[in-house]
Order: structure tokens, then sequence, then C-alpha cells
């Protein structure tokens, strides 16, 4: 039976009845499991296959796209590379977009095998007809490409060499010529340099050297204000890495970066590019060199963050919060904050309220950005002092029952809503005054310890995790109490899931 299928495959070019052929085989592979034909399809069976698309009568072509998904995981992607080579590019240039995109899902499978994308390399020309799909108008087949491309080049430096070198291949004319298509195209093109120059300061210097991420930077001169804000939204991404960081900041992309928001005042389009583009970027520069490298760039910063949180402007707030977050979750990011004065007080209240009235969508990211600005994991232990001092204001700014407010986040009927709230109170539980505030609050033991609030994984895990960080605290004991530990202790060892034995009686009963 094992041997069947592969007879079966055999018998498809002199069969008279391939569709008839086809779904025997179909029912074959659904009815087997896939250790089952590991060990006896081979990537000459698939061959055949591919041959068979050759023939475009749908029914065969959409039989055949599904036998090959299901065979193609079992067999070795190397093997496949070297193999099937020429099947993978006529599967590129078919004419029936499915059997792309089953051709260009197997290449990102194999180009995360060890050794497949070296083994592409030696098939230049799956990498020409990829290129040919970013320029395709199917945005999900051009996507699938862009991956791939992105995916190869990050892996193989000759990929990346072959596309990207001027002069060493012609997959650079290639890559150059596609971009001429359209703008949408063109940023296509920019996605893939953007992707493979992150992997490493070679792929950067390789990705510099094809002139193609100077062009990107000149987009924020270009009057296309669409073009300006996916350019933003790009280069914010590159400053995610230091290597990229360091050619920005060369290139002016910082300076230009600051005087497109000092003149976001008098641009009308400025909402367009600010708040997704230029302010993330600013939020990674804080991230990966902290805020005080922003704020000696651009030492207005902050007050542009408090004034779009305030703003009354879901897109504008979402961003500012996600960025207030990332500066404020390091005892650096927490002192500048704070140096702040009222105006970071507005801010953080702006936030609370948003937590407490928002839609639901923005109460998940402000629930976020209170948790990280009251996060203490990256505080040194000889600083804590100073950030309780920090964190402790801006958590009574919550409400004038802090604790209480965050308890009904955990008894929303969302569930995304209430593991944030246990997130929120996770939080607490890891400080010293959070397990202080916690304990005035007189139902709260009661409400954690019953397992009957949360019906839902999620929710039985945050409510866990809260039990779990509060049981580790070094001083709980003494705050809750010995008894009210011990019950602590026992919720723990239970487990999250655990049922009690009074629920299981009354089942019995029942």
């Amino acid at each position: 039976m094992d041997e069947g299928i592969s007879s079966l495959i055999r018998n498809l070019s002199i069969s008279d009845d391939r569709l008839q052929t086809l779904t025997e085989i179909k029912t074959f592979v659904v009815s087997s499991h896939s250790s089952t034909l590991k060990n006896v399809v081979q990537a000459s069976d698939l061959e055949t296959l591919f041959q068979c698309l050759e023939n475009n009568d749908r029914d065969e072509v959409e039989a055949i796209c599904f036998i090959l998904s299901s065979l193609l995981p079992i067999v070795d992607p190397v093997d496949v590379a070297v193999k099937l080579a020429s099947a993978i590019q006529n599967g590129l240039t078919h004419p029936n977009p499915d059997v792309q995109h089953l051709t260009l899902k197997e290449l990102q499978r194999v180009v995360a095998a060890s050794d497949g994308a070296t083994a592409l390399s030696d098939s230049p020309d799956i990498t020409r007809f990829a290129i040919f799909l970013v320029g395709d108008a199917d945005e999900s087949l051009a996507a699938a490409a862009v991956k791939f491309l992105s995916e190869f080049g990050r892996t193989s430096p000759n990929a990346a060499r072959t596309m990207l070198k001027p002069d060493f291949q012609p997959h650079y004319r290639d890559l150059k010529t596609v971009m001429q298509k359209n703008d949408v195209v063109k940023f296509r093109v920019y996605e893939i340099v953007c992707n493979i120059q992150a992997e490493s300061q070679e792929m950067l210097d390789l990705c510099v050297e094809s002139g193609i991420v100077s062009d990107l930077v000149k987009e924020l001169d270009g009057s296309d204000v669409l073009g300006k804000v996916t350019c933003c939204t790009m280069l914010s991404g590159m400053a995610s890495s230091n290597h990229s960081l360091d050619y920005l900041v060369q290139a002016g992309v910082v300076s230009k970066m600051t005087e497109m928001l000092k003149d976001s005042i008098t641009d009308p389009f400025s909402d367009l590019y600010v708040p997704a583009g230029v302010i993330r970027f600013f939020g990674n520069l804080s991230l990966y060199n902290g805020p005080k490298f922003v704020l000696e760039i651009f030492p207005n910063f902050c007050k542009v963050i408090f004034t779009m949180v305030g703003s009354n402007d879901p897109p504008k707030q979402q961003v500012a919060m996600e960025t207030l977050g990332i500066i404020g979750e390091t005892l650096e990011g927490k002192k500048v904050l704070s140096e702040q004065g009222d105006d970071c007080t507005t801010a953080v209240q702006d936030v609370c309220q948003i937590l407490k009235h928002g839609k639901q969508d923005m109460r998940l990211i402000a629930v976020d950005c209170m948790s990280r600005l009251l996060d203490h994991k990256k505080v040194n232990e000889n600083e804590t002092d100073v950030a309780y001092k920090i964190t402790l204001s801006w958590f009574r700014l919550l409400s004038s029952n802090p604790i209480d407010t965050i308890i009904n986040l955990c008894k929303q009927p969302f569930t995304d809503i209430r593991c944030s709230g246990f997130a929120l109170l996770n939080t607490l539980a890891d400080c010293q005054w959070g397990v202080e505030a916690m304990v005035e609050f007189a139902t709260l033991v009661e409400f954690l310890l019953d397992r009957s609030t949360e019906t839902e994984k999620s929710s039985k895990d945050a409510k866990f995790a809260v039990i779990k960080t509060l049981t580790k605290s070094p001083n709980v004991a003494s705050i809750f109490g010995n008894r009210n530990y011990l019950r602590f202790r026992q919720f723990l060892n239970e487990g999250p899931y655990y049922v009690g034995t009074q629920l299981s009686v009354a089942i019995d009963e029942a």
C-alpha cells in the first residue's frame, strides 16, 4: 500500500483519465498519515505532478495543487531546491495564481531550512521569476514574493549580492526594472531591501551600495503624501537596529524627521505621516538609544507625545500611548517623563481616562501603556526607591481608588480587557508599594482565589500569573498575613485549571 501512491503518480503520464487518477491520489493522501508517506514519496514523484500542470484544465490543476500542498512538506527541502528547480521555475510562471502561490509557499519553506538557501542559489532563474512576481497586480501574490525574496536575501549573502550588487548579476537590473512599473511596486522593492538590511552591517552595506536605500530616503522629500507616509513607516522600522540607525543619522534622516515634526504644525497632511511614521521613528530611537538621546535631537519630543495623547484623535492617541509606554519602561525614561512636570501628569491622566472610558481597542492600548509605565523589571535594585516614587505618583492618577479601577477591568465581559486588567495587577504585584496597595482592597483576596470568575483559558492563565507573582513577593506573608499566603500557595500548587471537589460532587449528583 505504501508504494501505491508512487505507482499512481507514475501512471499519470499514461492515464486515459488523468482526473480520475488524480482523484485516487488525492483520496490516498487524505487517508494516509504523513509519516506513512514520508519514506515513500520522492522528489521525482512530485516532478511528475508538476509536469502535469502544463495541462491548464482547471479541475486537474486544483487537484494537483491539493496533492502537492500535502506532499511537498514531507520532502526534504534541499531535495526540492536541487531536484525540482526546473519545476519550481515553471510553477512561478504558471498562468494559474494558485500554482504560483503554492510555489512561493514552498520556496519560503526551502529558505527557512538549513542549507536550503544555498541550494537555491544554484538556480538563478528562480530569483528572477520571483522578482517579476513582485510587480504582479495580485497583491497577495506580490506579498508572497516579497516575503520569499526578503528571507532569501537575509539567509544567503550570495542571493543578496545577486539582487543588490550593481553589475554583479542581472537580478539587480531585474529589481531596478520592476521598480519602474509603478509606485506600489517600487515600495514593495523598498520593503525587500529594508528587510534584508536588518540582518547585519554587511547586508546594510550591500543595500546602501545598491542605491535603493538612498532612493527610499529621498522619498521623504517627495510631494507624494502617501509615499511619504509609507517611507516614514519603513524608516521607523530601520531605526530599530543599531547598525541601521548609524546609517540613518549619517544620511540625515534623523534631521529630516525632526524638521518634519517641526513643520507638522503648518503641514495640512502631517496627520497622515507624523503619527504612524515620524513618532514611531523617534519611539524606536528611544527604545534602542534611550530617551535622552531623542531629547538631545528634538527637545520638544515629549511635549509632542503629550499633546497627541490628549488630542481626542484615536490614531494619534494610539501611537502616542504606545510610544509613551516604550519610553517609560526604563528608569531613564521614567525620569525623563517625570521631569516634564505637569505636562506629563496631564498626559498620564489622559491615558487613565482612556483606560476607563475609551473604546475597547483603545482601552487595551491604554492599559498596556500604564503597565509599562508602572513596571519595574528594567530598574536596578539599587535604584528602586527613585522608581517607586515616580510610579506610585502615576498609579494614584488612575482614580481615587486605583485598585478598584483595575479590578473593574478584570470583571469586564470582554476576555481581552479582563486579561489586560490582570496583567496590570501582575505588574503591581511585582513591586513593594503595589503589594501594599493591593492588600488595602478588602475583597481582593477572595476575588483572586475565586476560580469561578474565569471560564476562558487565557483569563485563567492571567489570574494565575497574578497569584504566582504575589506568592514570590518577598514580603507577601507579612503584608497579606500567613493564612492568605498559604491560600496563595495552595492555589499555585493546584495550577490554573484546577476544578474544586465541591463542583465535582455537584456534577456527580446531577
